[in-house]
């Protein structure tokens, strides 16, 4: 009988429910699963809840029957821990090693909310040993049961970002094991399910034509316009920021549009987030964002154009020590363009009444970009975007391309863009219904243990010391009125809920 491989890394509820699909899928297709748990041991928590305050309040963590549960249907379960090698950790080979060290800055990047992670830190070096270890240990225990069972014809690897997550893909790749890419879906009832990662720009948008082949022009349109109009502010939006914004616009910018002047808005992005996803990622020649921002701005402005800047709401997530840069390069920016109109990440201004009045808009990584083409807008972008061989929009990488005339605006054709929405829409799998939910209370009404336990582990950090530290962030890096109507929206969902 053939078998497969389901690589699970941690207890989050909706990871679960994936596992679960996957363990039912691989049983209808005939093939036996084994669940391969790289939980046991991990370099950072493998929990949305922390287990200790869940158990201070008498509740269960998701998951603890996860055994039980899955085993019930037909599966098998192993563990990493069970093949560490004598001395804790097995070994790579030198060219394994260099991609797991491209993996582990940038999980650091992520768990430490930093573009410029500090291995001189105790708790940053730890994380990146036991990272480093992790992703060893699930290389060579994925090979171990490659080489011992020739019947596994599959492995499924969540994402593929992280080391440990590299390295099985690494290994099942290397024993010739085909492998398919499990993330969460696009809706709560979805699953992302490819055989290439989901930061594999290349292979996503080649991906795009063979999953439209069957529609119609017509057909693809009205499944962009949908997900574009689900994009706008509602109590229902799929954009998790639209619910703080308000429909106002800064008076100058009014004044602009009034005045029938040509605006273009640039728009901020993590500069950490993309660092570390390959080298499709890094082909861009600028230092920085900002200095990105400042040779086109100036091109720009001297074909009359009149400029704004809205930074990325993410900003208040970051660490403060990244925060103060990035506010930093905002700064510089606006010194060197005095007629710049600033928008911070915690004004409420509305990115979708900005691109109503905006005539071109410019992005480092930004989807907004996607959204500025499927709008019929001039976009550039400064790095590498994961549409821009779809979409009908222009690459500005470096000083070189300002002199080849590339920043001069066109006639847009905005099927591109909408073409890709669209392969995002569709391009997920359907959850089995069968599956349920993995959360042990009310999840429209968790427990206060459970929202407790909740900010222990928040955004995934890799201490219950990290997680509070970045609850912190977030609000002293957000002015008070921000901060009062997050709380206000907050208790507002809840009540709806």
């Amino acid at each position: 009988m053939s078998r497969s491989i389901i690589i699970a890394t941690g207890f989050d509820p909706v990871y679960l429910r994936i596992v679960e699909h996957l363990t039912r899928r691989e049983l209808s297709a005939g093939r036996v699963p084994t669940i391969l748990l790289a939980t046991g041991a991990s370099a950072i928590t493998v929990d949305s809840f922390h287990r200790g305050t869940l158990k201070l309040f008498g509740l269960q963590y998701p998951g603890h029957d996860l055994e039980g549960r899955l085993t019930a249907l037909g599966a098998q379960v192993a563990r990493v821990d069970d093949f560490v090698p004598p001395g804790g950790s097995a070994r790579l080979s030198a060219d394994n090693e260099a991609l797991l060290d491209i993996a582990i800055e940038g999980a650091l990047i992520t768990y430490f909310r930093t573009d410029k992670p500090r291995r001189s830190r105790p708790t940053v070096a730890r994380t990146a040993r036991n990272l480093a270890s992790l992703g060893r240990n699930v290389h060579h225990a994925l090979s171990s049961i490659l080489v011992a069972d020739e019947s596994i014809e599959l492995v499924y690897v969540p994402n593929g970002r992280f080391p440990h997550q590299k390295m099985a893909q690494v290994a099942a790749v290397e024993h010739g094991i085909d492998v398919l890419h499990y993330e969460k879906g696009v809706s709560p009832d979805s699953a992302y399910l490819q055989p290439y990662a989901p930061q594999e720009r290349f292979a996503s948008q080649a991906a795009v034509e063979p999953l439209l082949s069957h529609l119609s022009d017509e057909e693809v349109e009205a499944i962009a316009d949908e997900w574009l109009a689900q994009r706008s502010p509602s109590h229902t939006s799929t954009n998790e920021f639209s619910t703080l914004w308000s429909q106002h616009l800064p008076p100058h910018l009014a004044d602009l549009e009034s005045a029938g002047e040509t605006i273009v808005g640039f728009f901020t992005s993590s500069q950490d987030e993309f660092e570390f996803l390959g080298p499709e990622w890094k082909i861009h020649d600028w230092e920085s964002q900002f200095t990105a921002f400042d040779a086109i701005m100036t091109k720009l402005e001297s074909q009359g154009y009149r400029a704004y800047l809205r930074v990325h709401p993410n900003l208040a997530t970051k660490s403060h020590d990244c925060f103060l840069r990035e506010r930093a390069g905002v700064r510089w920016l606006a010194e060197r363009h005095p007629d710049l109109e600033v928008i911070w990440h915690d004004d409420t201004t509305n990115t979708y009444s900005l691109l109503e009045v905006s005539d071109a808009v410019v992005v480092w990584y930004s989807t907004v970009g996607l959204e500025a083409s499927a709008r019929g807008l001039p976009v550039w972008t400064a790095a590498a975007s994961r549409y821009g061989q779809v979409a009908d929009i222009k690459e500005v990488l470096s000083t070189s391309d300002m002199k080849a005339g590339v920043v001069e605006p066109w006639e847009v054709d905005p099927k591109g863009a909408k073409r890709f929405v669209t392969y995002l829409v569709l391009r997920d799998e359907k959850l089995d219904p069968a599956t349920e939910q993995w959360l042990p209370w009310d999840a429209a009404r968790p427990p206060v243990g459970a929202r407790l336990a909740g900010i222990l582990v928040a955004g995934g950090a890799p201490s219950s010391k990290e997680a509070i530290r970045s609850i912190v962030d977030n609000y002293r890096q957000r002015k008070t009125r921000s901060n009062l109507l997050h709380l206000r929206v907050g208790r507002a969902r809840k009540r709806r809920a």
